[in-house]
């Protein structure tokens, strides 16, 4: 491993705890206290949730016409959820393709993965993107929730939404602060057996004065061994160790907020350079990947002026990644950035007692920039790139006679993408999408709702611009990239009906029911895909033999099916189960699609013994064999897994501040393939973290 891998972020962490050494010496002179409740709960499901994504307005999920599902800090930290394949495990229709190495994860949404999927940290967008690369990199133990839209969202958020939204959103001071509490410092370890991985951290945290708030988090994670599959073998080079940091401060005088956070990860290890395949002595590298994320937002809220609530995010992030390849030495690097803005304000209009309207408006524009390169020179296999998008959106939130909502809403994005030293003309187009959503409250506990929704998803860099060799196929025989500057943007249309129940003391007192079912009908046009020809003999763009490999659009598409999940919550338990199907054809040729995930259910069931400060949870995933493949694809077996988990948080006495978490994945040491995987996953894994605050 370099040594300037481990000399970063070793400095990134010293820095921290010095910053954080300061701080505590001044919130400790502080003579006053917060009223900062308490976070700490056992996990008993909560289904009253917000989401901010769905509508980028504050809505109850019982109140959002599209299908939006929520992951909280309790659940993660039940979960000792080790990368997003552990946060997204139990959702419907989301499934994580690329194999079991964290680092070339790519999460499928009802049928669409990759680049269609959108990823916002802290609502930055995250738009990198490389062969079979995962596109995000953050430890989840410095997130505070995940909400996942399914289904096209570009009126929204703009191009690259149309399987949905992955919304990662980083912990705050007052995440963590108990009641009456200035300052804090948690520290925690854990560790996984399937890998024997530790995973050290510590957290400080506090209040300065009644207007600033900061947090500092930084956690280590190492993998000193192998996965293991339940039959016994291991997934050779698939160890890593890794750094994440997290800094993040706010400042709130009167009803104005100033949020700046930094978020680093830096990850390093020995693994093929196709993390999705097995390893081979002529393509294992010697990999570090660093990503870095900055946002600094400002909000104004004012209960007393409901005409201007703006708010504004500066974003920038970098993804750098360098690869030695051992059997050769040879050195590539790649580098990626986005620098984007989004200005928007929300202004309220109530009209009479009977209706009420919150209008949502704003600007949106982003900037990608892509360079690679190899033993020092240009990369052809990754050109240097900009892609320029900008976008303005109008979003009218409409509630008449308190039982029916109806949220209409246009979108104009204009894009750019260009290549250096290519001569090639650069790619341009724009767009006008369109969404309407509504929902009817039939009883307080009944409702029904309906959407469409348009999203578009403009060509990357790498579609556009690639030139260079693809594979060999012995002496003088090469596989050539081909640019296609003239690529349409993919388009997405999609109808969606569906019925949600909430009850309260249902059967005892303060207990809750939920039940979600959505049936949806997603037309994708212009699809993009890579296409590969061999050909022995010169074709037109190789001159020698090998033949060619291009983006273009290809076909149309039709994805379709429905989802339910249904929760019970008590003070004594929980119990819930959900179901997700995915069904896709291929308008163009015919047949199956290729990239569409089995059908697969969820049960969970729970007890909590408040007395004890205890919880205990036991979870089934149930996935159907995926024999509905294009021809000449693989079909998959299907398979049944079992998780439990164990808590135990005390809330008072001599053991209070401390959090044990035990838990067992695939208890019955299933060995077992993912749809649309080479490898195979993890068998099974012991998890235990304890963490102590005070």
């Amino acid at each position: 491993m370099r040594a300037k891998f481990w000399q970063t972020p070793l400095m990134q962490g010293v820095y921290l705890i010095v910053i954080s050494l300061f701080f505590c010496k001044h919130a400790l002179a502080q003579e006053t206290f917060s009223d900062t409740p308490s976070t700490n709960k056992l996990a008993m499901g909560d289904l009253q949730e917000i989401t901010v994504t769905a509508t980028r307005t504050t809505r109850a999920l019982k109140d959002v016409p599209e299908s939006v599902s929520v992951v909280d800090s309790e659940q993660l930290q039940t979960r000792q959820a080790a990368d997003i394949a552990d946060v997204l495990r139990y959702v419907p229709n989301v499934d994580l393709g690329g194999g079991p190495r964290n680092i070339g994860l790519n999460p499928n949404i009802r049928g669409l993965g990759d680049a269609r999927v959108l990823f916002l940290l802290d609502g930055a967008r995250q738009d990198f993107r490389r062969g079979h690369n995962a596109r995000i990199f953050i430890d989840p133990s410095l997130l505070k929730r995940v909400d996942i839209v399914r289904g096209p969202s570009s009126v929204v958020w703009g191009s690259g939404a149309l399987g949905g939204v992955l919304s990662f959103t980083t912990r705050d001071a007052t995440d963590l602060l108990r009641a009456n509490e200035r300052f804090g410092v948690k520290v925690r370890s854990g560790f996984q057996s399937m890998n024997e991985q530790y995973t050290p951290g510590l957290s400080m945290f506090g209040l300065l004065g009644d207007e600033f708030d900061y947090l500092l988090d930084f956690s280590y994670r190492h993998a000193a061994d192998d996965i293991r599959h339940g039959d016994g073998s291991k997934l050779q080079h698939s160890g890593f160790s890794s750094y994440a940091g997290l800094a993040k401060l706010n400042w709130t005088p009167g009803f104005h907020q100033f949020t700046f956070s930094a978020q680093t990860f830096d990850q390093a290890g020995k693994v093929p350079s196709n993390a999705q395949s097995p390893s081979t002595t002529n393509t294992l590298v010697d990999r570090d990947t660093e990503q870095r994320n900055y946002t600094l937002r400002y909000r104004y809220q004012n209960p007393d002026n409901q005409w201007l609530n703006p708010e504004l995010l500066l974003y920038h992030n970098t993804t750098h990644s360098l690869e030695k390849r051992l059997f050769d030495q040879r050195r590539d690097e790649t580098n990626f950035s986005t620098t984007g803005v989004n200005l928007r304000n929300t202004s309220q209009m109530d009209i009479n007692t009977h209706i009420t309207q919150r209008l949502t408006y704003g600007v949106d524009y982003f900037h990608n920039q892509g360079k690679g390169r190899r033993n020092g020179a240009t990369r052809p296999e990754f050109p240097r790139g900009d892609a320029d998008v900008v976008g303005v959106f109008l979003q009218d939130e409409i509630t008449l006679w308190k039982r029916l909502s109806l949220i209409p809403g246009v979108r104009w994005d204009y894009f750019r993408s260009q290549a250096d030293g290519q001569a090639i003309s650069a790619n341009q187009n724009d767009r006008v999408n369109f969404k309407i959503g509504g929902l009817f409250e039939v009883t307080d506990w009944l409702s029904i709702t309906a959407s469409y929704n348009e999203a578009f998803r403009a060509p990357t860099l790498g579609e556009l611009f690639t030139t260079g060799t693809h594979f060999t196929c012995g002496p003088g025989c090469a596989n050539l990239f081909v640019p296609n500057p003239n690529l349409k943007p993919e388009t997405a249309f999609n109808k969606e009906a569906g019925v949600r129940i909430h009850r309260a003391n249902l059967l005892n007192s303060g207990d809750q029911l939920a039940i979600r079912a959505a049936y949806f009908h997603n037309q994708v046009k212009d699809f993009i895909d890579m296409m590969v020809t061999v050909a022995p003999f010169p074709v037109p763009g190789n001159p020698d033999r090998g033949g060619t490999t291009t983006s273009g659009n290809v076909r149309n598409a039709i994805l379709e099916g429905f989802e339910i999940e249904a929760n019970y919550a008590a003070k004594y338990g929980y119990a819930g189960f959900s179901y997700g199907q995915t069904r896709g054809r291929n308008q163009t040729l015919g047949g199956p699609l290729s990239n569409v995930q089995p059908d697969k259910w969820i049960v969970l069931a729970g007890l909590n013994w408040p007395t004890y400060d205890l919880s205990m949870g036991w979870r089934s995933s149930i996935v159907s064999a995926q024999n509905r493949i294009p021809a000449g694809g693989t079909a998959t077996p299907g398979y049944t897994l079992h998780d439990l988990t164990l808590a135990w948080m005390p809330q008072n006495g001599a053991f209070r501040g401390i959090r044990l978490d035990f838990g067992i994945d695939n208890l019955t040491d299933k060995d077992y393939r993912r749809h649309l995987t080479v490898l195979r996953d993890p068998g099974r894994n012991y998890k235990l973290m304890a963490s102590y605050q005070f």
